[in-house]
């Protein structure tokens, strides 16, 4: 018998431990996103931005629940965690015509990258599961 991630069927429904790594190295990339944007909600990093608010803190609130989301393999919140990446990444790129662009969001915004790219395969791999099996 052997011991592990669920190859078929049930709920570990395409995890393999290749879809494990990609889970961890996603939660891992939510919580850096988690962190950077909690930092900017209790203080102001970006030079000329005010960041300090309850704004930030819910979007450093959001990254650490998809974090946890990304653990309970399910399609769905897989889907919702790429929507929530996506729209915060076209927040950001639609205010930089009136802010500057600066380390801090472009470090973000990297490491977000990273997650919806993560979470994207994810999900692809997911539904090719689920079409062909």
């Amino acid at each position: 018998m052997a011991v592990g991630p669920s190859r078929q069927g049930g709920p570990g429904l395409g995890d393999s431990s290749r879809g494990l790594q990609l889970r961890v190295a996603g939660a891992a990339c939510a919580l850096v996103a988690a962190g950077i944007h909690l930092a900017l909600a209790f203080s102001d990093l970006i030079p000329g931005e005010s960041t300090r608010g309850p704004a930030f803190a819910l979007m450093g609130l959001g990254f650490a629940a998809c974090a946890v989301a990304l653990f309970i393999r399910k399609l769905e919140l897989d889907v919702l965690v790429l929507v929530y990446v996506a729209a915060l990444i076209l927040a950001y790129v639609g205010t930089r015509d009136e802010r500057p662009v600066e380390a801090i969001g472009l470090s973000s915004k990297a490491v977000e990258s990273a997650l919806l790219v993560i979470v994207a395969i994810l999900v692809a791999r997911r539904r090719a599961l689920e079409t062909t099996g």
